[in-house]
């Protein structure tokens, strides 16, 4: 059976109210309880025979207790009466239930019921084993109003109905608390939707910026405001497709959160940004001059410049102009500003040299070092001239041992960790980075060219290279080259994992290689290129 907590029934004041009142009219003490029989609000004992004759008894209080204590835990149903032999007079407990649940019992004490009253020489011995004076004991109880059983029946009906009655409309004041509850839960419900909801018709879901539609409304909202000082700007991502192609689209949306991110960051707060799509951003500065405009572009510039969380450069082109409200329109002032834009972006695309910088991020990382690869260039396009090839083509061949490994920045730098061991899975992934070295050079006018050298870069003479296993002259020329060229400086530099061969150490190594892994032909030509060179 469910018992309630008495917090989840209201009016407990009601019942302790009405208790206090029956008190009062049958002189008998009246206590509110809980269903296991602790007291529930206050101990309510209107009657004096109580607070006189138990307070001065330890004894008498005592043996009370212990008899009300099993009075209670009866378990009987509605209400009980039955005679304390321990005080001479009756007790009456009624149990209040709620949805067939105990809810709180009433304990009515101290009843001096005609049907059994005794003598008062039973009085004085019920004085005497509770160790009262016997005198005070029988004044106190001749004191206290005589009731006859059917009398002290119709009176506890009387009661037990008003508590229904009480009860009935605790329930539906129950049901009206639950229904409002609901109502204010679907309410709030409904405000907390509602605010989602006009977020995102005004937000971009990516970047947190106002979206393109609240850019325009706002544009209409102050077009019709030609007195206040107005700027407008506009701003592109560069590189947002070279990035989703090169990194996938969770790198570009991360260059268009960091832009985002800074271009927030630096505005005041009554200006609105907004990602109106793509790589596009704008911006309207209200109370805004030229020059304060130029110089937050100047500083979001600058700071993402400053941000190397990226593979690529986090770099955006912006544009500027102040609205001459008197001769061209809002909308116009952006079309200015969009066209200083696009003039940034050009000079942007000379200025950044993005394989260069991808190399750099991998110089930082120390994935590649970069006096390795500088040498291994300088080294290959020497030997090419050697082997008279044209200063083009040795440039070229050059230009592809140097930016052999630029796929290493597509992998997870914990693959890439010099002296960890690796799973044959992870050994796996780290070979394909010179077919992402072959896609990454095709997106780059400057490398475009040596794409194909890049990709069999490291491909070995009998065909137990990667990625392809290609064998004998199916590998290019200009790859056998770079093989040996990048092999020799390799073994002859010093490494952070500390020894080196020495040259003669290094010309050993290539002649017992030559045939598995390098061009026998070329190993022998490369030999005496060397030899040519230390004379």
């Amino acid at each position: 059976m469910k018992t309630y907590a008495i917090p989840d029934v209201p009016d407990i004041g009601s019942i302790q109210e009405l208790a206090d009142a029956l008190s009062v009219a049958m002189t008998a003490g009246i206590r509110v309880l809980t269903p296991s029989g602790k007291l529930l609000v206050h101990d309510n004992r209107c009657g004096s025979f109580y607070r006189e004759i138990f307070s001065a008894s330890p004894v008498a209080d005592a043996a009370y207790r212990q008899f009300a204590s099993e009075f209670c835990a009866c378990g009987e149903s509605v209400f009980s009466i039955r005679f304390c032999p321990i005080t001479g007079l009756t007790d009456v407990l009624i149990n209040i239930t709620y949805d067939d649940s105990p809810v709180v019992a009433l304990l009515m004490e101290g009843i001096r019921l005609s049907e059994n009253a005794v003598c008062d020489d039973r009085y004085r011995e019920i004085a005497r084993s509770l160790q009262v004076d016997e005198t005070v004991y029988l004044n106190r109880i001749h004191a206290l109003p005589l009731f006859h059983a059917e009398h002290l029946n119709h009176i506890l009906s009387l009661l037990c109905l008003t508590i229904k009655h009480l009860y009935r409309l605790v329930h539906t004041n129950l049901n009206l608390k639950s229904t409002v509850h609901s109502l204010e839960d679907q309410e709030s419900l409904y405000l907390r939707e509602k605010n989602v909801l006009e977020g995102l018709a005004e937000r971009d879901s990516m970047t947190g910026l106002y979206n393109r539609r609240k850019f325009e409304e706002s544009v209409a909202f102050y077009s019709e405001q030609k007195d206040r000082n107005i700027c407008m700007i506009s701003a592109d991502a560069n590189f947002l497709k070279l990035t989703n192609d090169i990194f996938g689209h969770e790198a570009g949306d991360m260059l268009l959160q960091n832009i985002a991110k800074i271009m927030d960051e630096l505005s005041k707060s009554d200006w609105l940004v907004a990602r109106c799509g793509g790589d596009e951003f704008r911006a309207i500065l209200p109370d805004t001059k030229l020059e304060t405009a130029l110089d937050y572009c100047r500083r979001v510039a600058r700071n993402c410049r400053l941000d190397k969380s990226l593979t690529l450069p986090l770099s955006v082109a912006l544009g500027a102009a102040e609205w001459n409200s008197s001769a061209e329109t809002l909308q116009d002032c952006f079309s200015r500003a969009d066209v200083k834009m696009y003039q940034n972006k050009t000079a942007l695309k000379h200025e950044l040299q993005i394989p260069n910088y991808i190399m750099e991020r991998l110089y930082d990382r120390q994935v590649l070092n970069k006096e390795v690869a500088e040498d291994i260039a300088e080294l290959t396009c020497r030997f090419a001239v050697y082997l008279q090839f044209s200063k083009e083509q040795a440039r070229e061949i050059s230009l592809a041992a140097h930016y052999q490994d630029i796929g290493m920045a597509k992998l997870p730098e914990s693959f890439v960790i010099r002296g960890q061991f690796r799973t044959e899975e992870e050994t796996s992934q780290v070979h394909m980075h010179v077919a992402h070295g072959y896609t990454m050079a095709r997106q780059f006018d400057e490398l475009y060219r040596i794409a194909d050298i890049i990709h069999c870069s490291h491909e070995n003479w009998d065909g137990s290279g990667y990625p392809n296993n290609l064998k004998g002259e199916d590998i290019p020329v200009e790859a056998r080259i770079i093989r040996l060229a990048t092999d020799y400086v390799g073994r002859t530099h010093p490494t952070v994992r500390g020894g080196f061969y020495t040259v003669e150490e290094a010309i050993q190594k290539l002649q017992q290689e030559s045939g598995r892994i390098y061009d026998p032909d070329l190993t022998s030509r490369f030999l005496q290129f060397l030899y040519n060179q230390s004379m």
